[in-house]
């Protein structure tokens, strides 16, 4: 009959050996993880773990992995000492905080490009996108999809009806668009701008008048609910006493509008634009009325600038949030709201855990925000 081996072993949740328990080259199990452990001694004596399931993990003594899971979009960063651990993606080349285009497919397809399903045009740097199927990365340089075209992706096998393609892109690759126009009249509501309302209900525009005179700028945001619109129009500069020009909003075929009326003949208009937010940082559906955590910032960052977007049945909420810090208490300021049925929410900031918190109180259920947030000192 077979000699049986048996090791010293214990059956007792998360109990390990020491070096008095075990000698040197002797092994022992524990039989409730299935986690074997024997003594090493490089002139130390020390216990290490040997096994499929370990409580931690370290390589060639030299790299420690984090024992817990990090949250939804965080990566694993080093150091530079061998100690690994989860973090917050940032902006300027990460995927988690940057464009996210995503497309549901009605029918068979290899070819991603247009409108997606929140009505952004798809746009990015070539070498620099993650793409989704299903939420599965696909690998780029032809073997499962190609780039030809910073507005296409080509698939390399077809994509099924309801199938989900999810574009991820660096923040802000290509969030502003410029234009120019020099108004020769002073007619009453001249268009210098028209945005597609479709997946654009709500858009930032930095507008800046020049006229021999001197100059005239101010910051606009404008919303609609498809059929009407309506704007902000804050942080007016003039460097004449007056200003420069009045500003409106109209419907138009599907577009928006934003129109002037110049004070004087032959004034330049310069202005950029972008889709409010601009980037897609964060998104939050409510299921209830209650306040609630929008975002969350380490105080490190001690000035956060939000650009927050809510959605109802009901109609639309824009506004521009900034946020600053003393480590205990969090203070912020909300402007340029534009609203096109009526307010649906109201916010608030906390401090707590080393980070600072943004707060949201909806006026109804079901309604989801879009923001991106700024990073001051970043």
């Amino acid at each position: 009959m077979a000699t049986v081996i048996t090791f010293k072993k214990s059956s007792t949740q998360n109990a390990v050996p020491t070096t008095s328990d075990i000698t040197l080259g002797e092994l022992a199990v524990n039989t409730y993880h299935g986690r074997f452990y024997t003594e090493k001694n490089d002139g130390s004596a020390a216990i290490v773990e040997v096994g499929s399931n370990p409580a931690s993990f370290t390589i060639n003594d030299a790299i420690t992995f984090p024992t817990s899971d990090g949250t939804s979009d965080q990566v694993i960063t080093t150091d530079g000492s061998g100690t690994l651990s989860w973090a917050d993606q940032s902006g300027g080349g990460s995927y988690g905080t940057g464009n996210t285009f995503t497309f549901t497919l009605s029918g068979t397809t290899t070819t991603i490009s247009g409108n997606d399903d929140d009505g952004q045009a798809l746009s990015y740097e070539l070498g620099k996108e993650a793409v989704y199927l299903n939420g599965v990365l696909l690998q780029d340089g032809g073997v499962d999809y190609a780039t030809t075209s910073s507005s296409v992706i080509t698939l390399q096998a077809n994509g099924e009806s309801g199938d989900v393609v999810c574009i991820k892109t660096p923040k802000n690759p290509v969030a502003l668009e410029t234009s120019s126009s020099a108004l020769t009249t002073t007619n009453a509501d001249q268009t210098i701008l028209s945005v597609a309302s479709a997946g654009a209900k709500a858009t930032k525009v930095s507008l800046t008048a020049v006229h021999s005179t001197g100059s005239h700028s101010c910051e606009i945001v404008m919303g609609n609910d498809g059929s009407n619109a309506f704007f902000s129009q804050y942080g007016d500069v003039t460097t004449t006493g007056a200003f420069l020009y009045t500003v409106s909003t109209t419907m138009s075929s599907g577009n928006q509008l934003l129109r002037v009326t110049p004070a004087n003949t032959n004034t330049t208009f310069f202005l950029t634009y972008s889709r409010l937010p601009a980037t897609k940082d964060g998104e939050l559906t409510t299921t209830t009325t209650s306040e609630q955590t929008l975002d969350s910032q380490s105080v490190a960052y001690e000035g956060l600038k939000y650009s927050l977007l809510a959605v109802h049945s009901s109609g639309t909420h824009a506004a521009e949030i900034v946020v600053g810090t003393d480590g205990t208490d969090a203070f912020f300021s909300q402007y340029g709201d534009v609203v096109t049925s009526s307010v649906l929410f109201s916010l608030n900031t906390s401090v707590s855990s080393g980070n600072t918190n943004l707060l949201v109180t909806p006026a109804n259920t079901n309604t989801t925000f879009y923001w991106d947030v700024t990073k001051r000192g970043e």
